[in-house]
């Protein structure tokens, strides 16, 4: 990926409306209040997948269909692969190769994963797994929610495979979201130092009473 200072962007979104809004199902003209509704019911969808994740496979079928139940009754693009270029500090995977890209990446993926044995390769495996599904970037809005319940499903079925301890990222001790933001830049640029320190620090043993709450 390169520089977003060295690419320029002159083309028109087909995904959102003349106000830079995303066009959505729910005819919401307003930035705000979409992104009101978009927590409130992405919340829930995420509260049934941790009571049900359904099958899974780890596959693309299994990352695209977590995209399109979070998002399906929102975005007209729900579990579909983004066909824009898009950018936020890099420019991510160029819509033309992410659908290779992850069938490769993920199949790459569940082989590594049989290579987990440890706290300690569990950590490295997610921040594989966090870094490679951001620089792809498969979809044009909702990756970091799709990733993280990805990621929080993986762990899961690992520790129980592996019979590790019940593992899981608490997004929530993360008291300054930059700080992550610049960690996940800096992963996807090749140096995942800084994430893996972070991650380290929140990859927690899940308490049988305790949720799961995310600040993002």
């Amino acid at each position: 990926m390169g520089n977003i200072e060295d690419i320029e962007f002159s083309y028109t979104s087909k995904s959102t409306l003349d106000n830079g809004v995303l066009k959505n199902k729910l005819g919401i003209n307003d930035e705000k209040t979409l992104e009101e509704v978009e927590r409130q019911w992405t919340t829930y969808r995420l509260a049934q997948l941790f009571l049900n994740p359904g099958e899974q496979k780890f596959d693309i079928n299994h990352y695209l269909g977590i995209h399109k139940y979070l998002f399906d009754k929102i975005y007209p693009f729900a579990g579909e692969i983004r066909s824009e270029i898009t950018a936020k500090r890099i420019v991510f995977c160029l819509p033309q190769y992410i659908y290779s890209s992850l069938v490769t990446f993920l199949k790459d993926a569940r082989d590594k994963g049989d290579s987990v044995y440890d706290r300690n390769s569990l950590l490295n495996f997610v921040v594989y797994l966090h870094t490679e599904l951001d620089v792809i970037h498969a979809f044009r809005e909702g990756n970091g929610r799709t990733n993280r319940e990805f990621i929080r499903q993986y762990i899961e079925y690992l520790c129980k495979k592996k019979g590790l301890e019940n593992y899981y990222l608490d997004y929530a001790q993360i008291q300054d979201k930059d700080t992550y933001i610049d960690a996940v830049v800096k992963a996807d640029g090749g140096d995942i130092s800084d994430l893996t320190i972070l991650f380290d620090s929140i990859l927690q043993i899940k308490e049988k009473e305790k949720g799961l709450k995310s600040s993002f």
